[in-house]
């Protein structure tokens, strides 16, 4: 079989979350279906023979959502089967080929969407083109239960379109980490963009209320851009200073995968309240390392999390504060938190992704 899959964003450093995902996505379903299928990856930039490597043609197509529209439209594509992320998405595709839109996420309408630019994108996009894509794919791959019924009752699709599969995780078990400085330890931990939906607010008021109630010698560490335009990073730092705790908290911005995986490994807990996900792969990725996780009690945190973690209400800070505290002084917990993190990051891989991808290309 001759599959096609739309390896955009394609991003070769400092990935986003969509970046990553396309990346192992390219990597495994080449390891996986190598001598059974050939693969046509579409790109609006080379895709680098040294960074993602093995047998597969790459085509390039225009840049822009209507110079691409039109170049889908005006070509058939000589694949069997196409998978593509939405919402980056061809409207139209001729011919026979088959259409397999993997849907990540899907932005929830009580999380609030920050500047005209994107309320548009988002009006036009979850509005107006998804309907229309799912309407027209012979199937829809979705990472959680909970992206699978927010489309659902978005756009009333019968349940039999969808297949749910997990997506894997960044895996730093052979990266060299590079450790923090001592003077940031000991500290819990976020790794991922400070915007609003990933809940930097609330973590940052648990930490001043852990740190209120206990005066425990513990800091605040936060790896990832500041997002959006830095309003929301000067909020954050207004909070910290009326509590007088800016010295406590460390926004260190990107960092390598050295660093990053330096600083799972040193931190007391990895504290992923987030308002909304489609998946949820930073919590894997530190039960992997071996570091215990805050996890929202929401979907689909609580759906990836299993019974790995200390489960929290996302909008009470006051739950994540406890669970802060709880991990911070009771070394029983953290130590079975860890031990069964370990064990269910090993039920999710890339590499069983793309098995169930090629599967169900084959099936459609």
């Amino acid at each position: 079989m001759r599959i096609g899959f739309i390896a955009e964003p394609y991003e070769e450093h400092g990935a986003s979350g969509m970046g990553y995902a396309v990346q192992e996505i390219m990597r495994h379903l080449l390891t996986e279906g190598r001598g059974a299928h050939s693969f046509v990856f579409y790109s609006r930039t080379p895709i680098s023979r040294s960074f993602i490597k093995g047998e597969y043609e790459n085509v390039l197509i225009p840049k822009g959502f209507i110079r691409q529209f039109i170049w889908f439209l005006t070509r058939r594509l000589d694949v069997d089967v196409l998978f593509f992320m939405v919402p980056l998405l061809p409207l139209l595709v001729r011919g026979k080929t088959k259409t397999i839109p993997i849907c990540q996420d899907l932005e929830r309408k009580d999380i609030p969407v920050r500047g005209l630019r994107a309320k548009i994108v988002a009006l036009i996009g979850e509005g107006l083109l998804l309907p229309f894509t799912f309407r027209r794919a012979a199937h829809v791959i979705v990472p959680s239960k909970a992206t699978k019924a927010a489309v659902r009752a978005a756009y009333r699709m019968p349940e039999n379109k969808f297949t749910i599969i997990y997506n894997g995780f960044q895996d730093l078990t052979n990266v060299r980490g590079i450790p923090p400085a001592s003077s940031l330890t000991p500290y819990f931990f976020f790794a991922g963009r400070v915007k609003f939906r990933k809940n930097i607010h609330g973590i940052v008021a648990a930490f001043i209320a852990f740190k209120q109630r206990t005066h425990a010698p513990v800091k605040l560490v936060i790896a990832g851009l500041y997002g959006h335009g830095g309003a929301y990073y000067r909020e954050l730092q207004e909070q910290l200073a009326r509590a007088g705790l800016t010295q406590d908290a460390h926004f260190l911005g990107y960092v390598s995968t050295e660093e990053l995986k330096g600083l799972y490994e040193n931190a007391l807990t990895y504290v992923f309240p987030s308002l909304h996900e489609g998946f949820g792969m930073p919590i894997i990725e530190a039960m992997s390392l071996g570091v215990p996780v805050i996890t929202s009690s929401t979907s689909p945190m609580d759906e990836v999390a299993g019974d790995a973690a200390l489960l929290v209400d996302p909008r009470d800070a006051h739950s994540i504060s406890e669970a802060m505290e709880k991990v911070y002084t009771d070394s029983a917990l953290r130590a079975a938190l860890i031990e069964k993190g370990l064990a269910h990051a090993k039920l999710f891989s890339w590499s069983k992704a793309a098995r169930e991808y090629l599967a169900l290309a084959t099936s459609v």
